[in-house]
């Protein structure tokens, strides 16, 4: 019986240890010759994203467990917290009032259509990619930089988890940038991507990961600093009727 538990809690601590690896990974985009930098901490269920830029910097934390969006605005020093079933229900009440003034959805009008062709294969950094270039509706997009080896398993799950939280509706009608990020996070992981410039006033966004690790840390937490101002939305209560 003795052994019997022992194995038990060996499986579920090295289990529990399995299911707490955090990875980070660190990028420069470059935008027009600005350089910014964005750190990414993430977990199975928990993903903090800290922005640097000549602009500010900011941080968002997502927490699918407690239901949860919150961003700090450093630069302003405030933050604002979102109940993430609250914000999806809102999206989806604004496409429902959008589907009732416009008729019908014609998918083939609304969907934009995002195509993916294999070019070959490159190195970057210090890593083996393949190289994709993404086309919407027939137009150059982007070109991306993806290494197998780096397939992670923590983004994989989040990004699941975060996926299985929006309606049907919602899925289809995501962001080009959702539509790549979901086509390659089977694959691996993005390194490089150079967002090609739309019109003359859009610049060309150039995206490399300059760090990728299991970090040491055992959490991800969130840590608001002392005096910043809460601009969060107050939580619209309905009125009750009187019998």
């Amino acid at each position: 019986m003795r052994k019997f538990l022992f194995v038990l809690t060996t499986v579920f601590v090295c289990s529990s240890l399995l299911a707490a690896d955090i990875w980070e990974t660190r990028e420069e985009i470059d935008v027009n010759g600005t350089l910014a930098e964005k750190s990414v901490f993430i977990s199975d269920s928990v993903m903090k994203v800290v922005n640097t830029s000549p602009s500010g910097d900011s941080e968002t934390f997502i927490d699918l467990g407690a239901d949860k969006i919150t961003i700090i605005n450093h630069k302003y020093k405030s933050f604002q917290t979102i109940q993430l079933s609250k914000y999806i229900e809102f999206a989806q009440q604004l496409f429902n009032e959008l589907k009732e003034k416009t008729g019908k959805f014609e998918p083939e009008k609304v969907i934009p259509k995002v195509t993916f062709e294999k070019q070959g294969s490159e190195v970057v950094e210090k890593w083996n990619c393949e190289v994709w270039t993404v086309s919407v509706d027939g137009k150059l997009y982007s070109k991306v930089w993806v290494a197998p080896e780096l397939k992670n398993k923590q983004v994989i799950e989040f990004r699941r988890k975060f996926s299985a939280t929006l309606p049907e509706n919602l899925t289809k009608y995501r962001s080009v940038d959702a539509q790549v990020e979901d086509k390659f996070v089977e694959i691996g992981t993005v390194v490089r991507s150079l967002k090609v410039s739309q019109n003359p006033k859009m610049p060309e966004v150039k995206t490399t990961v300059k760090k990728m690790v299991k970090s040491d840390l055992k959490k991800i937490d969130l840590v608001i600093p002392a005096g910043y101002v809460d601009k969060s939305a107050p939580e619209i209560v309905k009125p009750q009727t009187k019998q």
